[in-house]
């Protein structure tokens, strides 16, 4: 994962959008993208899209599936089986949340790790304006976003 780096496209404008890889959680590798466009003569940072990447596996592809995720793990405790991304588990009277996804290994995060993703996630966008990610979300292709991803290492292939 090339989590150090800031990568361009540009959109259905011609605008140009930077994505950013922020770590959410190295051990496990869970990945906030942050997609955002800048306004230089204006000064200001405009959310455009937030993804999740778990390792190889986009698990998330618009702003409401991540805020939703994020939710989710906001709600540790709370879980059932409308849960769209997670699992209340329990081992030994501890409780985790699984994470459902499509990989080969079984991904658990501790309450402590859930609140820190939140908190994370929430540290993102301070500095940048979210209107436009509600006007104007930049939405991926599920060929487009894995191109970007595998051409800038951010997927293997």
């Amino acid at each position: 994962m090339a989590y150090d780096q800031i990568f361009t496209l540009r959109d259905d404008f011609g605008v140009e959008l930077k994505i950013i890889p922020v770590a959410l959680n190295h051990d496990k590798e869970i990945y906030l993208l942050h997609v955002f466009e800048e306004d230089n003569s204006a000064k200001k940072k405009f959310i455009r899209n937030e993804l999740v990447l778990v390792g190889n596996q986009i698990l998330t592809s618009t702003f409401s599936d991540t805020v939703h995720f994020m939710e989710e793990l906001n709600l540790f405790d709370i879980g059932n089986n409308q849960n769209k991304y997670l699992d209340v588990t329990e081992y030994q009277s501890t409780k985790n949340l699984k994470l459902k996804h499509n990989g080969d290994e079984n991904i658990f995060i501790s309450r402590s790790e859930a609140k820190a993703m939140y908190k994370i996630y929430n540290l993102a966008f301070l500095g940048y304006s979210i209107a436009t990610v509600l006007e104007k979300e930049f939405r991926f292709t599920p060929q487009l976003l894995a191109k970007i991803l595998h051409d800038n290492q951010l997927l293997l292939r």
